[in-house]
């Protein structure tokens, strides 16, 4: 199959189609697969070569997402149309392209040049600085046909002295290779959500990366600080195979969720073949197919993948009371006060977060406060539990009820409080205060009275510093004459 450099450059010229403008090169958003179907559009570079752009599916929308060389110089290319996606056993061309280390050649000169590299790398590592568009397609696609049509270098018709010299970077540097495989260009990454289900304010994960490449990036959306497990942040740009990932979300409440997306720079797509009928529907054979194509991926491709987690709402905290007196634990007090206890009950607080509960004692008459106030820190160990806060009621509450106005706060009490009971109305978190004894009243003693004339009183007689009722005298009278009578009686006995 020895031809001249000179007939196939022709060739090329001839089956060539008028360039298209330049296209814009953008990354792809999915790895294609054997069997997928790419639109191939007009040919861009030189007359004599050129690239090729692809779109997933059987229409040109937006920007290409991959590009081709020919790996066929002597067969007619057909754009416009659709071809299959396929590997190296789909190939149904019969030139040097079936030979394994062909293959290999092919895959380095890719692998190398543009756009799997930049203008800007291809230039330098070509020795060609600032080199053109043009020359970087002209001399990748005549690298390809050295090997996919020849056996020998050939005098190529080249554009520039640039496009040449770079020409001779790649097929140096192929034949100095062994070549490469499939599996050498092969880029792949992806990442696991949690298995386990997830709860707010917390580190939510673990998520699990998995690539072939030294290292991978990693994207929250929406944005959230990503952390390994003890918390501390990571290198986003700078993960790993196998390692585990968290979103930190602590200080949230509400539920939500979010997805994790690993980025790989490359995709496994260069490399692949693309196959195409000579006319619409048809099927590619040996002997009638159009040009193969050999896909090659640009420098800015990334190999994603996503995984999603949701999370629940941080239950809220939540407390309830019961208020008693501590003396006897009924909700009645004496007059003179004591003291209260109240016993408040919690859930859904966070174990090994210090909590402080205050409390101030409310008149349930008219809602105001007495300034009689509690509070107790404290730690729960579990969600849910008990604390109690004592209140001292001093005299001067008699016959008031009073009631305990709790409220929960985390670590101090200058925000805002995460639960609330202040119920005037709750029965359990009240008591009363009982009314004040009054002291018993003296029986009343009148005092004397003296009359304004006391010649004109006919019941009592004038008398020096004092007046003497009548009916005193003579009782005094009748108590002088029983005594004489019983005087005489005794000496009567007596003999006397």
């Amino acid at each position: 199959m020895a031809r001249t450099g000179a007939w196939i450059a022709t060739a090329a010229v001839a089956l060539g189609v008028l360039a298209a403008p330049m296209a814009a090169i953008a990354a792809p958003a999915v790895d294609l697969e054997t069997g997928d179907t790419v639109f191939i559009g007009g040919k861009q570079g030189y007359p004599g070569t050129g690239m090729y752009p692809l779109w997933p599916g059987d229409a040109q929308v937006g920007d290409p997402l991959y590009w081709a060389y020919c790996v066929e110089n002597q067969i007619t290319a057909r754009t416009g149309a659709t071809g299959q996606v396929g590997d190296f056993s789909d190939y149904v061309g019969s030139n040097y392209f079936t030979d394994p280390a062909v293959q290999g050649k092919v895959l380095w000169v890719l692998a190398h040049s543009y756009p799997a590299l930049s203008l800007e790398e291809f230039g330098a590592a070509a020795g060609v600085p600032g080199i053109s568009r043009d020359d970087a397609i002209e001399a990748t696609q005549y690298a390809v046909w050295r090997y996919t049509d020849l056996t020998f270098d050939a005098s190529w018709p080249f554009e520039t002295q640039g496009s040449e010299d770079a020409y001779w970077h790649l097929v140096n540097g192929a034949n100095a290779s062994p070549g490469l495989t499939p599996g050498d260009l092969e880029v792949t990454a992806s990442v696991s959500a949690p298995a386990a289900s997830q709860t707010a304010d917390s580190l939510i994960g673990p998520f699990v990366v998995a690539t072939d490449q030294p290292t991978v990036s990693v994207a929250s959306d929406p944005d959230a600080a990503i952390t390994d497990a003890a918390g501390n942040p990571i290198d986003v740009d700078a993960v790993v195979d196998g390692q585990e990932l968290f979103l930190d979300l602590r200080g949230t409440s509400t539920a939500g969720s979010a997805t994790l997306t690993v980025t790989a720079d490359g995709s496994s797509n260069t490399g692949k073949i693309i196959t195409v009928p000579t006319v619409t529907g048809g099927t590619p054979t040996e002997a009638d197919h159009a040009q193969t194509m050999i896909l090659v991926t640009p420098s800015d491709t990334a190999t994603t993948a996503q995984a999603t987690v949701g999370w629940a709402a941080l239950p809220v905290p939540a407390i309830g009371t019961s208020l008693v007196d501590s003396a006897d634990g009924d909700r009645v007090l004496p007059w003179n006060g004591g003291s209260v206890i109240d016993t408040v009950a919690y859930q859904n607080l966070i174990p090994g977060t210090e909590y402080i509960l205050t409390g101030e004692l409310i008149r349930q008459a008219d809602g105001t406060a007495t300034g009689i106030t509690g509070s107790t820190t404290f730690t729960p160990s579990t969600a849910d539990g008990s604390v109690d806060v004592s209140f001292v009621i001093p005299e001067g509450y008699a016959g008031e009820i009073l009631v305990a106005f709790e409220r929960l706060y985390v670590g101090d009490t200058t925000g805002d409080p995460v639960a609330v009971h202040e119920d005037i109305d709750d029965a359990a978190q009240t008591v009363t205060i009982e009314e004040a004894l009054t002291e018993p009243t003296q029986p009343h003693k009148p005092e004397p009275t003296q009359p304004d004339n006391p010649e004109q009183s006919a019941g009592q007689l004038a008398a020096t510093g004092a007046t003497i009722p009548v009916a005193a005298l003579g009782a005094a009278g009748i108590l002088l004459l029983l005594g004489a009578m019983l005087l005489r009686m005794r000496r009567a006995r007596s003999g006397s």
